[in-house]
This record gives structure tokens, C-alpha cells and sequence, in this order.
């Protein structure tokens, strides 16, 4: 019974530690929760499958929740017709994170340049958000980075360089196109996420374990996706697998709340590309 009640004990200790730890680890974040947030975004019907247009109306909506939190504007376009200005709309996500939605569409509506062309369908969108606004507090890294295209047909290898001033962690992930987000590296076979000060890399490297193919989903001619770049100084208490365990790709705002809790020690950079069927 005493080694019971001494186990039950360290059990409970164990507890205590690991939850003061998560409020501590919560504590950290120096940003600002903006809840109830409520924006619009609306996808004419060009050049693009009916399904592609809604997930755009949905990315448009979503940016401008993030304007409005971030207090900045970073997009210009109020209705979008094509997968190009789609990809611009991910680069938003890095201005602040929508970590709860709730999504009511509307009416199908139509867009019309003038009398002179015929209306086209239009969906559109209205979400109400919870949105992080991180409040950088960390000594940048100066992280620097490029993809080797910026369009690519179905079935090519996709690498990029990146490259930072100091020592610094790095994580990369992937935003879908079924609006999804998935870690790419560290994985299960490779965890050395390690950047040495003004040293390009490239990734991945020519005698990785992985490569990177794109696909278009099923039926499209067309996808828009991108990879997030995370990085962070050496030093910083980061651990991005612990953080995203999971190989299973999770929603956007699933994500954006892991990734909320270290925003404000982190630098990041998005690369959106399209993806074109052969």
C-alpha cells in the first residue's frame, strides 16, 4: 500500500509539473488573441473546378480576417477568378493565425466586369475567427529562402533553398490544397533540423531519405499550394516534435493553434506555388 500510495504521489507530482510547465509554455506567447472576427471572402468560377473556388472564397475570407487583426492590409484584390492571386492569399497566414472558424456561406452571387460579358457564378463566404496576432519578440535570424520554381507540373521534384544569419532550428511544413497542413521535415527518419549561420541549404538534399513530388488532387487541372519555412534560434526551447507528433495532416486552424504557441520565438517565410496537370 506505501509503494502504491508513493507511486500515486509521483504520479500526481508528475502532473503538476507537466501542467505548470504548459502554462509556463503558454505564458510565453507575447501576441494577442483577436476573437470573433468577422470577414468575407468571395471566388468567381474561372479556370477553376467548383470545389477549388469554394476553398478560395474560404483563403480570401481568412485573409482579410487576418488584416483586419493584424491592422495591415496585404492583399489587394476583393474577388478572385484565378489559382495565381489564390496562392498570394496563403502568404497571409504568416501575418497572423486563424486558430477558430466557423464558416456560413451565402448565396451564390454573380460577377459581372460589365454588360458587355456574361455574369459568371460566384461563391462566397462569411467567417467568424479567432485570430492570433504574434508579437515578434525574438532576435531575427535574417531567414532567407527560395523554391526552385514557382510553377510545376504534376509529378516534378520540388526543392528549395533557405538559408539564416545565426545557428538556428528549422521545420518545414506543407499547406495543401485540400486545405490541409502537414509537417515534412524532422520526421520519424530524419530529425537533423539544424542551420549553420550563412550556410545555404538546400532541401531536400541529394542524399535525403525524402523528395518532394507535387500532384495535382484528383480531377484538377490546377492547385495552389505552398510550404512554410519555421525557424529559430538554436538556444530557443522549441520542441517542433513534440509540438506536431502527428504524420497525419491536420485543418488550418488546427494547426495555426499548435503553432501559436511558439509564434511569437519563431521567424517563418511562405512559398506558394501551382501545381499543373501533364
Amino acid at each position: 500500500m506505501i509503494s502504491t500510495l508513493r507511486l500515486l504521489g509521483i504520479f500526481l507530482l508528475s502532473c503538476c509539473l507537466a501542467l505548470s510547465g504548459y502554462a509556463a509554455e503558454k505564458s510565453v506567447r507575447a501576441g494577442e488573441i483577436k476573437n470573433n472576427i468577422v470577414a468575407e471572402g468571395a471566388c468567381a468560377i474561372v479556370s477553376m473546378s467548383a470545389e477549388q473556388c469554394q476553398l478560395t472564397a474560404l483563403q480570401r475570407a481568412r485573409a482579410a480576417a487576418i488584416e483586419q487583426a493584424a491592422g495591415v492590409a496585404v492583399t489587394s484584390a476583393t474577388l478572385v477568378t484565378n489559382l495565381t492571386v489564390a496562392a498570394d492569399f496563403i502568404k497571409t497566414y504568416s501575418r497572423g493565425f486563424v486558430v477558430r472558424e466557423k464558416a456560413t456561406w451565402l448565396p451564390l452571387g454573380q460577377y459581372q466586369k460589365d454588360s458587355s460579358v456574361a455574369p459568371i457564378p460566384e461563391y462566397r463566404v462569411r467567417i467568424t475567427a479567432d485570430v492570433y496576432v504574434p508579437k515578434k519578440t525574438r532576435t531575427s535570424v535574417a531567414l532567407k529562402a527560395k523554391l526552385n520554381n514557382s510553377i510545376f507540373r504534376s509529378g516534378e521534384k520540388v526543392a528549395f533553398t533557405f538559408q539564416s544569419a545565426r545557428r538556428a532550428g528549422f521545420a518545414v511544413f506543407n499547406i495543401m490544397a485540400d486545405d490541409r497542413v502537414a509537417i515534412i521535415y524532422p520526421n520519424a527518419h530524419e530529425t537533423g533540423n539544424i542551420l549553420e549561420p550563412g550556410r545555404a541549404m538546400t532541401f531536400p538534399a541529394k542524399d535525403a531519405k525524402i523528395e518532394l513530388e507535387v500532384q495535382t488532387l484528383p480531377g484538377h487541372k490546377r492547385d495552389a499550394e505552398a510550404y512554410l519555412i519555421v525557424v529559430w534560434e538554436s538556444g530557443a526551447d522549441i520542441k517542433i516534435m513534440e509540438l506536431f507528433p502527428e504524420v497525419v495532416p491536420m485543418s488550418v486552424p488546427d494547426f495555426f493553434a499548435r503553432l501559436m504557441e511558439i509564434a511569437d520565438r519563431i521567424e517563418d517565410t511562405i512559398l506558394p506555388y501551382e501545381v499543373v496537370a501533364q
